[in-house]
């Protein structure tokens, strides 16, 4: 699933090339992709401006100049494609924005139409109108704060000590902090020394305040590399990030630790695969 990196890396490449963009039309071919149903999300966004591109967690946020927005989230295999509409077709797209836009970087001079390709390979994805501020707000409540933004030493903490959970899942939990996935955690726990079974609550402070600052470590690496492209996510115009080629720990089963050279191992976390070094990251008693 694409994390704050790579999320935030799609929003800065579509604040380039869209913004100022009309939604002429909209074309889909999964109508469970667009909420709230097909209908509403065409009447919402036909006709109006693309006036910004924003994100809180892993979720973008597409403001309209007439009022509304329409919120996207790319869950596990999403890809948001910028094209021309005489470009080749991409696989699995269900939804496709057609834009009228004076950037022409992908254009000719005598054409300035484009397409905001969503492509969705499990479906999971979506895209949804929300009509007034009151309707956005009451989905971005349910994200915690985020890295990197409005997350600091002493927040962090607090957040750790009333949580029993092992200290990977808590990680995950985008109620709680907002932006953390499954690489990306993985990674800063390695960083910070700590094993990922290890419960929230018994972390020091000092260990919470190396971990914090870990996982600011990956996600400006990340945001240096155009995100991690182990699996499905792509740039705007089908490039590949680059982080996955400086992953410390995740998906490196078996392979030395950079740090010591013992093999690195996976284990299962909540149900996900978690990467750890059994010499740097000790379990605590």
């Amino acid at each position: 699933m694409p994390e704050l990196p790579e999320v935030e890396t799609i929003r800065r490449q579509l604040e380039k090339e869209i913004v100022g963009g009309a939604i002429a039309g909209v074309w889909f071919n999964q109508p469970k992709m667009l909420r709230p149903g097909a209908e509403g999300f065409m009447k919402g966004v036909k006709g109006k401006k693309v006036a910004g591109v924003k994100r809180r967690g892993k979720l973008l946020i597409f403001e309209l100049g007439e009022g509304g927005c329409f919120v996207c989230h790319l869950r596990l295999s999403g890809r948001l494609l910028v094209r021309r509409p005489e470009d080749p077709p991409d696989d699995f797209v269900h939804v496709v924005l057609k834009l009228k836009t004076q950037n022409l970087k992908l254009g000719k001079p005598e054409s300035d139409d484009l397409e905001l390709r969503f492509a969705e390979a499990r479906l999971f994805g979506y895209m949804q109108y929300l009509s007034d501020e009151v309707a956005l707000e009451k989905i971005l409540k349910k994200y915690g704060p985020e890295p990197l933004k409005d997350l600091d030493e002493d927040k962090f903490y607090s957040i750790l000590r009333k949580s029993k959970k092992p200290i990977k899942l808590l990680l995950l939990d985008q109620e709680k902090i907002a932006g953390v996935g499954n690489i990306y955690a993985n990674d800063a726990l390695f960083l910070s020394q700590i094993h990922p079974q290890t419960p929230a609550s018994k972390l020091s402070k000092n260990q919470a305040d190396q971990l914090l600052q870990a996982i600011e470590n990956v996600f400006k690496e990340g945001l240096k590399y155009g995100g991690a492209s182990d699996q499905w996510y792509r740039q705007v115009h089908g490039e590949e990030g680059k982080y996955q080629e400086h992953f410390k720990v995740y998906g490196r089963d078996g392979q030395p630790c950079d740090v010591c050279g013992a093999k690195i191992k996976r284990i299962e976390v909540g149900g996900r695969g978690t990467f750890y070094c059994p010499k740097c990251q000790v379990k605590s008693k």
